[in-house]
């Protein structure tokens, strides 16, 4: 997430994109959701205005489609919320014909507690992911600011989302995917095939892992991550281009920090040093049970990749 630019900056920068006019067609969807948390509200990371404060974003991989309240549903799950509702959508469309010349942004009109905002949608390249870039103006006052600029990558099949906060910590969710043409989206896969049995030994240490702790499920959505530290790829793998993921059990305190990790499977031995020594690092939003901070364990899976 990046912090806010000028708006001048803002336009100029719109004018060097578009002005080229976008030699492709794109369809989206843009949601605004507001969001209602569950547990402790951490303050964010970065302030960009007194009004806005971006937080996190995500890529989510929709298996089931594109409806309404399973994407709601799955926001709810990825960012830890009780409860989110839709405030505004919009079809938006990039490389339609404006003046003569096709345009490589859209944008969308929407009022948020009282304030006028534009979010703008730029195309900056298109290889699936395609890349945007995302700009959030308030056009409240006479002359409009800029109060979030942010990149994310777009594949057909995946919603991106993106939070962020007004000045009293309420969550905002802007969500996008793409609708159309056909050649664009990609079927949704298939499901992950079912996990291997655990064997028993594993079983037991993970029971040992886990008891006195909440355990994250269907019930207990895993915390909000508020301080991510990423892994150091061993130098030998990187090396010979040898690229896997770590899929390990983590164990929060009652203050949100790592007490404990723990591998559960991964594709090669030799990244789970530092997939631990990173994860360790991590901090998240505590848990609490009826207002009181409880130990929580839950899944992450971290991937090295050679890029």
């Amino acid at each position: 997430m990046k912090r806010k630019l000028s708006f001048g900056l803002v336009f100029l920068l719109f004018f060097s994109l578009s002005v080229f006019g976008a030699d492709i067609r794109l369809d989206l969807k843009l949601r605004v959701y507001e969001g209602a948390r569950q547990g402790a509200l951490a303050s964010p990371p970065l302030v960009t205005t007194s009004y806005i404060r971006p937080t996190i974003s995500a890529n989510m991989q929709m298996q089931a489609g594109f409806d309404l309240e399973k994407e709601k549903e799955q926001i709810k799950r990825v960012f830890n919320l009780q409860d989110v509702g839709l405030l505004t959508e919009a079809d938006l469309a990039i490389g339609e014909e404006r003046a003569g010349r096709s345009s490589s942004s859209a944008r969308h009109f929407f009022r948020l507690n009282g304030n006028a905002f534009t979010i703008i949608v730029m195309l900056i390249e298109w290889k699936n992911p395609g890349r945007f870039l995302v700009l959030l103006n308030d056009v409240t006052v006479e002359k409009p600011e800029n109060v979030l600029t942010t990149e994310m990558l777009l594949h057909g099949g995946h919603s991106a989302v993106f939070g962020f906060e007004d000045k009293n910590g309420k969550p905002y969710f802007c969500s996008f995917h793409i609708t159309g043409p056909p050649d664009k989206i990609m079927p949704p896969p298939p499901p992950p095939p079912p996990a291997p049995p655990v064997p028993p030994e594993v079983r037991k240490k993970i029971e040992q892992f886990e008891e006195g702790a909440v355990k994250a499920g269907d019930a207990v959505n895993p915390p909000r991550l508020l301080k991510k530290m990423d892994p150091v790829y061993p130098p030998g793998a990187k090396e010979s281009g040898l690229k896997g993921y770590v899929v390990l059990n983590v164990r929060t305190d009652g203050q949100g920090n790592v007490k404990d990790v723990m591998v559960i499977r991964s594709t090669d031995e030799v990244f789970n040093p530092p997939a631990i020594a990173a994860v360790r690092q991590w901090k998240y939003e505590p848990y609490l049970e009826k207002g009181q901070p409880r130990e929580l364990v839950f899944s992450v899976s971290l991937r090295f990749e050679v890029r």
